[in-house]
């Protein structure tokens, strides 16, 4: 019972994550770069906050899947995520998904059940040792940095977007597992969740993964930045979930290949998804037939 409400809410909590793509994307359009007067003008712009709501649910959703859920279940079923923000995107670019688009989401809708049925993820810990976190945390701070400081000096454009989006993703997709260990502590009481330094980190994660993620739409575009966001929030939290918090797939060795290839064609049909959605100058897509896009 405890899998298939963990499967429902993580399915939940993708569709607002996509709601919330797209409505921010747009939010983020025709801003300056980056600075206070990028953030300024987020504040000020309804469809840009009516994204941030919806974050907020999706958050409180996966928060309850994960409260539920093991980090390998939970975390990959949110790459379904572009599944629903594929069509979203097409819709208010006026144009139809392309047959090729249709192809690749069922491979990947595909790949996820292979994970799941074949894999099997079972749970682990729910809190890991304050020193289990100390190579983990050491990899996450300069990688993050090393994006943030390239990305200053970069030009507006595909490179800018996909290297903010990876520091997005990396945060992100630490603030997974460490909303689970918090999730827990709240299980036990609320001033434990308050007293826990997950809770916080997971907070401090979250919004700074958000803000940057942000500033990827802004560079770029939904369809650039969500792809490496959508596939490195599982990876980061899988990994995470395979070590630290001592989950498992319960397959042989023959099963091992199968789940690890379902892992690699997920994430290749994930960026493929991207990559064919990136809007063309005359507002089609690369792969779009003639007549393909919706008239006004």
């Amino acid at each position: 019972m405890q899998t298939t409400i963990a499967i429902a809410l993580s399915v939940v909590a993708a569709l607002l994550f996509a709601v919330a793509a797209v409505l921010q994307e747009r939010g983020t359009q025709g801003l300056p770069d980056s600075g206070v007067g990028f953030f300024k003008g987020l504040v000020q712009r309804k469809v840009w906050l009516l994204g941030i709501a919806a974050d907020i649910a999706g958050f409180a959703v996966q928060a309850g899947a994960l409260a539920v859920g093991s980090l390998l279940l939970v975390q990959p079923l949110l790459v379904t995520t572009l599944l629903f923000a594929l069509p979203l995107a097409a819709w208010t670019q006026k144009r139809r998904l392309t047959l090729r688009e249709w192809f690749w989401a069922a491979v990947l809708t595909a790949s996820l059940i292979v994970f799941i049925v074949v894999g099997e993820p079972a749970a682990g810990i729910s809190s890991p040792s304050g020193g289990a976190w100390i190579i983990p945390i050491a990899i996450m701070i300069p990688a993050v940095a090393v994006c943030v400081v390239g990305s200053s000096r970069m030009r507006r454009g595909t490179a800018r977007s996909l290297v903010l989006a990876v520091a997005a993703g990396l945060l992100l997709g630490y603030s997974a597992p460490f909303t689970k260990t918090a999730m827990d502590a709240f299980g036990q009481s609320f001033l434990d969740g308050l007293a826990s330094w997950e809770f916080w980190m997971m907070a401090v994660t979250a919004t700074l993964g958000t803000l940057w993620q942000q500033s990827s739409y802004q560079a770029g575009d939904v369809q650039t930045s969500l792809p490496a966001v959508t596939v490195l929030k599982p990876i980061v939290a899988m990994v995470l979930g395979l070590t630290i918090y001592q989950e498992t797939l319960n397959v042989g060795h023959v099963g091992d290949g199968v789940v690890l290839a379902s892992v690699v064609v997920m994430c290749l049909a994930t960026v493929a998804l991207g990559r064919l959605s990136v809007p063309d100058d005359d507002g089609t897509t690369a792969d779009s037939a003639p007549g393909a896009a919706v008239p006004d």
